[in-house]
């Protein structure tokens, strides 16, 4: 895979997982807790303030992802995806705890997704990938 091959793809990625979680942290940071409950936010396990943080913290993240877009602040973005994870590997055990393992693949699926942002996210992966199409 190319150097601009990676990076299209982590950009469209990061891209993508930034609008779904600004959209999921924007309704666990204002939805009544009766919406939320109704499309299985695992925060309304949780009290509500922290629910309603977690939502910031998505969205702030999500914007964080976006970082990737500027060289100079990738690591920012990397740090984003990492802190994604922490947030999707919590929200895995919510949802193990109160039984709804019907949410475990998207939790999974996110946490492959982010794991890879972070991954090549790493400047040193595209140092990597430029020394290997000299050779």
């Amino acid at each position: 895979m190319t150097k601009a091959v990676c990076r299209a793809l982590i950009a469209a990625l990061c891209l993508a997982l930034a609008l779904f979680f600004a959209f999921v942290g924007w309704n666990k940071a204002f939805a009544p807790m009766a919406e939320l409950a109704r499309h299985g936010a695992w925060t309304i396990h949780l009290p509500e303030a922290l629910g309603r943080v977690v939502g910031w913290s998505e969205m702030v993240l999500a914007t964080g992802l976006l970082f990737v877009l500027v060289p100079k602040t990738r690591q920012l973005a990397r740090l984003a995806a990492l802190a994604l994870i922490a947030n999707q590997v919590v929200a895995a055990l919510v949802h193990a705890m109160h039984g709804e393992s019907a949410a475990l693949p998207q939790n999974a699926i996110l946490i492959a997704t982010l794991a890879f942002i972070a991954w090549g996210a790493n400047d040193r992966i595209f140092a990597r990938l430029e020394g290997a199409s000299e050779g």
